[in-house]
Order: C-alpha cells, then structure tokens, then sequence
C-alpha cells in the first residue's frame, strides 16, 4: 500500500511536492475510506485519493513522475547500456534548477514492512540512492539498508550497506553497477533476495495508467477467456447501467504480415513484438441487449458507445487491483465517463465487502460531482495549482477550513482553493 510519493525538479515540478495518503484522526475511524496498516509510523492509510487542477497544472506530471520513478527502478539495470543518457526531464523554468539533479522518494508498506526508497538522477548519472525499512513489528525502529551518494569532488560514491539487515553478495552487487543504473535493480538482476519484496511491489503492485481512453480492451478480454471472469465482467457492466445483459469474447489468431498490410496504422508495430512469432491475437467482443421481444440483440463492442467500450476497458484491470490489493493509479479518469459511472468505479474502493485487500486508488480529474453528499473525505482530495515561473503546486484540501464538503463542488469552481483556470485574466487580456 502506497503511504507517500514525492518529487522534486522533473518537469513542471521544482522544489519537492509530496502527496500523502495518511488518514487522518477522523478518516482513520471510517472502514470505508481508510483501512489499518500495522504500522506505528502510519497507521492508516486511504483506500482513494483524488487529484484536482486545471490543464497544464501538473496532475499528468505527476502521474508521469511516478511511471518515470517505476520504469527506472524495473529497467536501469537491463535495458540502459553502460554511458547511454537517462531520459529524466527536470524543471526548465529556473536555469538554478536545470543544472540539479531530479529526485523521486516513494514510502509504502509491503509484507512486513513499511519502505522508503528513493534516488537522485540527471540525464549522465545516478548522484543518490536511499533505502530504509520500518517493520510493523510495535518498539521497532526505522533500519538503513543501503545509501549511496556520489561525490563530485573526488568524482566517487559512498556507500552504505547494512551488514546486520542486508545478507548476500553485497560486494559484488555494488561493483557491478554502473553510474547510470540503480543498485536496487542491479542487486535484483543479480538474484538478491533481500531486495526482493522492495522491487516486487514497484514492479508488480503498482499499477499506472497514463491514458484511461486510450486503452484498449485486450486485457479485460484476456481475463474473461483465461480465468473465468464473464460473470464479474458482466455484473459490473450491468451495475453501471450500460444495458449489456452478457458479453461474449472469441480469440482470433492473425498472421502479423497480413494483418499489418490491412491496417497502416500496425506499421508501428516494434520488431520485438513482431519477433515473438508469426501471428496475433486478436479479441472479438460481442455484447448482447435485451430487444423489445425479450431476445437478445448482438452488437459488436466497437459499435457500443466510448462511454461504454471504456468501462469495459477499465473493468479488468479495475477488478484485478481489487483482487489483488494492488495500487492504481489512473490519470484523467473522468474522459470519457458519466459522473455516475465515475463514482460507481471509485465507489468499488470504499466498499469493504468488496475491497477485501486493501487496495488503492489514485485518481486525478475534472469532476467535482463526485464530492456532492459526503461521497468522500477532504483527506482524500488534493489540488495541482502553477505557481511562479510556472511551478507546479501539490496541497491539500485539509490545508482548508471546511466542515462539509456537500459544498465544495461550488466553492472549487468559484476558485475559493485555487486551481482552476484564470478566466478573468484571457477576459481582461488586450
């Protein structure tokens, strides 16, 4: 479970911007917004968060700091050749920050520990890394694992890794990784096993989706043809009223040549993909209503409405995180759908009976109308404002004074916390 992510110089974003997903006192005694965690340093944690702003404040940024931090932490090790340039973006508003290193920390809580990790990049080298660990264990203290720092004078590292927490060939993985890769998934490459529940949960249990319209439905079909999930697929469909009575998927296997000559857009197809063999699979989803005689009419997904096709693209992953406990984070999760689909799906989170794993939710959006009536509590809403020289700002609505949040839809959109677009000043504009 996710407890903190913070960033710091990568693209709109300067000095640190942090988003924290404590409960707080009054949060922490409601099972439907937080759950415990066993742990004294953060004893309950959000099953949802929801991130407000206005275009090009921040909130995509945001979600690419995150895929950024995950992709480096999965790949620096496997896929950055020895001298290859990190493709990091720091804030290029301010000369003083372009020259300074882009910096990422994620703190979570995984198996019998909470973790806080984080490094220090720019495009030539890796300049920190940090890893410390607090168990759930009460009278325990937080434990350094490892810390490198590179030293520009001397043009070397320092290390630190602990003897007494870290076992194994500790030697061996600090004198194979070079300046551009991560120690983490260096020590990982090489079998380390203390490592092992650190990288798992970035790799495995954190779940990002940069572009919710932009998916396709391969996942939710393959989950519905390989694990039996026509029924949980079809009771969600039929829960957000989409009129769909039951779903039918086919697999249909197409050679790549062929199917690249019929569609000119798959020339884009990269040749590892073409390299795992002679052919494709494609989906075929079928969808079936209810006609005015009682039969059922089939009707292809693509000629469903995008509203529906995307909820149909959403609901297996939706349902994996859910079965799973896993972390999701979804950028613009209103495009696309209803204001009653949007809060059904985050609805599904709240839900004890049926967020069994503890499994979260981070969202960012335009939609207000999924705070009217209490739908949540101000610990789980956050705003992106631009600051000055364009820097993007990260804080929450507890920062404000307010009792109830039945009027926050309004007192958002009158600007009464910022972060929303300036009308008056294109109005006054010459």
């Amino acid at each position: 479970m996710l407890v903190s992510f913070s960033v710091q110089n990568f693209r709109s974003f300067a000095d640190q911007q942090t988003l924290l997903l404590v409960a707080g006192v009054e949060a922490s005694r409601d099972p439907s917004i937080s759950f415990g965690s066993s742990n004294s340093y953060a004893p309950y944690i959000l099953k949802s968060t929801c991130l407000f702003g206005p275009n090009g404040s921040g909130k995509s940024n945001f979600v690419e700091a995150l895929a950024f931090f995950q992709y480096f932490v999965i790949a620096s090790a496997n896929s950055i050749q020895e001298g290859e340039e990190i493709r990091v973006t720091p804030f290029k508003f301010n000369n003083e920050w372009t020259g300074k290193p882009t910096e990422f920390e994620i703190v979570f809580i995984h198996g019998e520990n909470l973790f806080q990790y984080g490094f220090s990049v720019d495009s030539d080298r890796v300049w920190g890394e940090w890893l410390f660990a607090k168990p759930n264990l009460p009278n325990t203290r937080i434990r350094k694992l490892f810390e490198r720092e590179f030293d520009a004078e001397s043009c070397e590292y320092y290390w630190y890794i602990s003897k007494r927490y870290v076992k194994g060939e500790k030697k061996v993985w600090k004198n194979s990784t070079r300046d551009n890769a991560l120690f983490l998934s260096t020590a990982i490459q090489l079998k380390s096993k203390p490592f092992k529940d650190i990288f798992d949960w970035i790799q495995q249990n954190l779940k990002i989706i940069a572009h919710a319209d932009r998916m396709s439905g391969s996942f939710t079909a393959h989950q519905i043809l390989t694990e039996g999930w026509t029924n949980k697929i079809g009771n969600l469909l039929q829960s957000v009223d989409t009129g769909i009575k039951s779903i039918q998927v086919a697999e249909k296997v197409v050679e790549i040549n062929k199917f690249l000559q019929s569609d000119s857009n798959l020339q884009k197809l990269s040749d590892e993909i073409k390299k795992k063999g002679g052919n494709l699979i494609i989906y075929e989803v079928k969808a079936f209503h209810q006609g005015k005689d009682g039969s059922l009419v089939e009707l292809d997904l693509k000629e469903e409405s995008d509203g529906i096709q995307l909820i149909f693209n959403l609901a297996g992953p939706w349902l994996d995180v859910l079965t799973n406990g896993y972390t999701l984070v979804v950028d613009e999760l209103n495009n696309g759908l209803h204001p009653i689909a949007l809060k059904f799906l985050v609805n599904l989170f709240h839900d004890p009976d049926i967020n069994m794993q503890n499994a979260q939710l981070i969202f960012t959006s335009h939609e207000t109308s999924i705070m009217a009536k209490g739908f949540v509590h101000q610990d789980q809403v956050w705003f992106f404002e631009k600051g000055e020289n364009e820097n993007s700002k990260l804080f929450p609505l507890s920062d404000f004074k307010v009792k109830e949040l039945r009027t926050f839809q309004k007192a958002y959109n009158d600007g009464r916390f910022g972060a929303v677009p300036r009308i008056s000043e294109f109005v006054d504009a010459d």
